[in-house]
């Protein structure tokens, strides 16, 4: 694929994983390899949970669980969380929780979120309500593997959450520090972790962390969990999304090269503007079509379809002109498409990874 020599923003766009691919084919959607069965995506990423396994459980094993406090608040939580869902049932436990339905889920996490408004600790309180509310929020988007650890981990928590929302014995003020970043970490690890596709030995580690995670916290060990499994797992995570979004990256160009090729007939990636218009407009793995747009008349859309990359603004197209005078980087709204502002003529294009510095545009 040819690339442009612009730069997409003020960072130095990331360019192809230079990781080789098999060709795919263009049927009626894009066709992108499955990185989640047997094969490990990146072997170096599975080595470094390990690693953080490992290290982690010297923290873990000399930390002792000390359970919900004994308020009356934190009580009556509790026995309303643990309730059986019907007369003669035994207590909720995690294989249950694991089943709830969508429905039944909500009305659990609301009884908890009730609980956080009359906690006699209003910022305590609201941090924890803010987390069970992320958690909430953030269940019906994963995928069914990822969906059972996260719940996993949520149900463990709950004690610690419901301790933390209500205990009024005046934590030191660095500790409660300790406490909030630990949880805004763990909020941070759980969209890394629904952003991604994990092969089931990945998963498996991922999880244990995240266990272990969560054993430091229930026992009030907010530092080490920040700071020996939280930060460290973060980071493995992110790096880790840097080389999947490349590599998909690098399938979405070639699944483009070969539909362009079927349908156009052209070797290399590039569109002749307004010719091939009518012929990519129907939804493929690229797609270009004229829409009114309120206030503004009709204009033209440049939309590609990137399956498994988490932040769609994070790509750009590159397009230039087939003599080199025009250059254009158009990166990509939430839906995958921009506006494709340009005169009449050839243009080659090929996709930049570049994240935006700040969340801002370059």
């Amino acid at each position: 694929m040819k690339h442009g020599t612009r730069r997409a923003d003020k960072r130095e766009p990331t360019r192809r994983c230079p990781t080789r691919v098999r060709r795919l084919h263009w049927s009626r959607r894009s066709t992108i390899a499955d990185t989640a069965g047997k094969d490990l995506f990146d072997p170096e990423f599975l080595a470094e949970l390990e690693g953080l396994v490992a290290e982690s459980g010297v923290a873990v094993s000399g930390a002792a669980t000390t359970g919900a406090a004994a308020l009356s608040g934190s009580r009556d939580t509790l026995a309303r969380f643990y309730a059986p869902s019907s007369p003669g049932n035994p207590p909720l436990d995690e294989a249950a929780f694991l089943a709830l339905s969508q429905s039944a889920l909500g009305e659990r996490c609301t009884g908890l979120i009730e609980s956080c408004r009359h906690s006699p600790r209003r910022e305590a309180g609201q941090a924890v309500e803010s987390f069970i509310v992320f958690f909430q929020a953030l269940v019906p988007t994963l995928a069914p593997e990822p969906v059972r650890g996260v719940k996993a981990t949520f149900f463990r928590l709950v004690p610690t959450l419901v301790e933390m929302a209500w205990d009024d014995s005046g934590v030191a003020g660095e500790r409660r520090r300790d406490c909030r970043q630990a949880l805004q970490l763990l909020e941070t690890i759980l969209l890394e972790v629904s952003s991604v596709r994990l092969a089931p030995a990945e998963s498996e580690l991922l999880f244990k962390s995240l266990d272990q995670l969560a054993t430091l916290i229930s026992a009030g060990e907010y530092a080490l969990a920040r700071d020996v499994v939280a930060t460290p797992l973060l980071g493995i995570l992110r790096k880790n999304r840097v080389s999947r979004s490349l590599f998909r990256l690098m399938e979405v160009e070639v699944s483009i090269q070969v539909y362009l090729k079927e349908r156009l007939g052209y070797p290399t990636p590039q569109m002749r503007l307004p010719d091939d218009v009518a012929r990519l407009a129907e939804f493929g793995p690229v797609r270009v079509f004229d829409e009114d747009v309120p206030q503004q008349g009709k204009k033209r859309f440049l939309q590609v379809q990137l399956p498994d990359i988490p932040i769609l603004s994070d790509i750009v197209v590159h397009i230039a002109s087939d003599d080199g005078e025009v250059q254009h980087n158009l990166r990509l709204d939430g839906l995958g498409s921009g506006p494709l502002d340009l005169p009449p003529g050839l243009y080659r294009f090929g996709l930049l990874y570049s994240p935006e510095e700040g969340g801002s545009r370059g």
